[in-house]
Parts: C-alpha cells; structure tokens; sequence
C-alpha cells in the first residue's frame, strides 16, 4: 500500500511538471535560492517510534518541537508556477518527559530524533506574486538511525503549505515566510506517521 501510494504520487507530480513545461512559453523569472530556518510542533503523542497504549491510558511524547535549516530551489516554468526543490536537516528535542515516555528504553537516554528531508514539488502563487500555495514529496532520512534503534534509513514523506513573498529594497532580494503540515512515513515496522507542523522563514534571491 505504501509502494503504491508514493507510485501515484510521484507520477501526479511527474505529470504535472512535464506538462507545465510543455505549455511554457516564457520564464517569467530566473531560478531562485532560498535559505532559512524553520520551528515545528509535532502532533500527537506518537512522534517517533510509535507507541503501544493500555485501555483508556495516556501516552506521554517523547518529542514536541523541533528546528531546523534548509536551502531550496525554485525553477520558474509558467507564470506564477515554479517547480521546487529542497534539502534540509532538523532536529527534534526531546520532551521534559521524554526519558520516561513509552519511547525510552529503560536506563538509556533518548536522543534527539534528527532528519534530512529531501523533497520537490510545485509552487503557485494566486492573485499575484506574493501569496503562494506549495506541495512537496519526497524521502525523509534518518541521520541518527543506530542511535534511535530504527530499522529504516528513509521514509516517504509529503507536504502542503502556504507563505508569501516580501521583496526587499535591493532588487531580486525576498524574505520567505510561510506555514506547511508534513508528514512523514514510519521508520519501523508499525503504522505511525510523524507528523507536524513548521513555521518557516527564509532569505531567497534570484541570479540574475
């Protein structure tokens, strides 16, 4: 199921990027760089491992915020469309209670869950250029698997969001700032998906 879910996927978006460069007929832009940061909030009390719950019990997180970096891509195709791609590394904290959720192994530290999210997607921006609306796919990695006891290095992951465009004085200089839920598949044998919500902010600029 999981196999043929990312198949779909990653065909929709093949689909999508191959036609849109069929129907070019003038790059409005040049391709622009972004770097920025991001805060994100995990939802849930699964965030990780999974957990196995009593009856009418409460599962304790193990983890709850997390930050992160990352540099993106963005390819004009069509007006007000771009194609995008991105890698990045973040880190989630582990929670005050985190060495005694169902999480932590007994006597051991629970390490920050750490990861490197390589996506691509599509960018429209609607009613102009400053607002935009953003899908992503792509494999998240586990940078710290031994450590976190995983039996996967990598997991499918995918991502909506929205943010806007401020232009800055200088010309083709733009702060990026926005909002986006990702969720990302298990790296264990179980049903879990991490997932969470991130605040982003960056500083992008075209060559040109």
């Amino acid at each position: 199921m999981k196999s043929t879910l990312k198949t779909l996927v990653y065909t929709l978006l093949f689909i999508s990027i191959s036609s849109a460069a069929k129907a070019q007929l003038t790059v409005p832009d040049s391709l622009r760089i972004g770097l920025g940061g991001g805060l994100f909030s995990t939802t849930g009390s699964n965030f990780g491992t999974d957990v196995n719950v009593p009856t009418n019990a409460e599962a304790g997180a193990a983890y709850s915020y997390g930050a992160g970096v990352a540099l993106k891509v963005d390819i004009p195709v069509l007006s007000h469309v771009l194609v995008t791609a991105s890698v990045g590394y973040n880190t989630f904290f582990k929670s005050a209670n985190g060495n005694k959720s169902q999480q932590a192994i007994t006597n051991a530290t629970l390490p920050n869950f750490n990861t490197i999210p390589l996506k691509v997607g599509v960018k429209l921006f609607v009613g102009g250029d400053r607002f935009y609306a953003q899908g992503e796919v792509g494999e998240t990695l586990l940078a710290n698997k031994k450590a976190l006891y995983a039996m996967y290095s990598n997991a499918f992951t995918w991502s909506p969001g929205i943010g806007m465009i401020f232009p800055l004085q200088k010309h083709h200089r733009y702060i990026d700032a926005g909002i986006r839920f990702e969720s990302t598949q298990t790296f264990y044998n179980n049903n879990n998906n991490n997932n969470f919500w991130a605040l982003h902010l960056a500083y992008a600029f075209n060559l040109k």
